[in-house]
């Protein structure tokens, strides 16, 4: 595939997936995900980059997929990623975008409208919408609720990933914002079996609002 920023900015409603390690990036991969980001805090730039270069190269072996690295901006460009995503509180949203090829994915977190424009405005590919629900990943984030992520999707122009506590049991509600992203993590990647876990949100989503 090409031009993968633009499949992912045209996409209908699907997941965003996130692994920590290869074996959790193949099954979401054997189960059917397209969009996964590498989002793991806790290791090193050097072991963190040969980990990126593994996931980068299991994902090129199906169609459509992208792989997004989180926060470590110079190791996606150094592996040639399909994108990056950074925090608020992460580096300066200009100057990432400006280092950046033209054809490489761009997300920035947004928990605000006014957050959500501003990305926009300097050049992201998306906003990371959130949190949603409270979440067990990430239990300090501020909790902005579905009313808000509404809010986001009607102000902006480019794709919404909305993120935090979404199950098979809220998903609908979810979708109701408009979003075009459903970011899950724990109620996927700790299922016993992913491709099946996969399947059931596939399912939800396919099935419309």
């Amino acid at each position: 595939m090409k031009n993968r920023k633009s499949y992912f900015s045209n996409q209908a409603m699907s997941l965003y997936c996130f692994a920590d390690t290869l074996a959790i990036c193949e099954k979401l991969l054997d189960g059917g995900a397209k969009i996964i980001q590498l989002r793991n805090k806790f290791l090193d730039d050097s072991s963190f980059c040969a980990l990126a270069k593994e996931m980068l190269s299991r994902v090129r072996r199906y169609d459509h997929a992208i792989l997004i690295i989180n926060d470590r901006v110079d190791i996606a460009m150094e592996i040639g990623a399909d994108g990056v995503h950074i925090g608020q509180g992460d580096e300066n949203h200009q100057a990432v975008i400006r280092r950046m090829p033209d054809d490489m994915i761009v997300g920035i977190s947004a928990g605000t409208v006014r957050e959500a424009l501003e990305a926009e405005q300097a050049g992201a590919t998306y906003v990371g919408a959130g949190a949603v629900f409270k979440t067990s990943t990430k239990p300090d984030a501020d909790v902005i609720g579905p009313e808000a992520v509404a809010d986001i999707v009607k102000a902006v122009d480019i794709p919404v990933v909305v993120l935090g506590g979404i199950s098979l049991n809220n998903i609908r509600q979810v979708m109701k914002t408009g979003a075009q992203y459903y970011g899950v993590i724990s109620q996927i990647n700790d299922a016993e079996d992913i491709s099946a876990r996969l399947n059931e949100f596939f399912t939800e989503i396919e099935k419309g609002i």
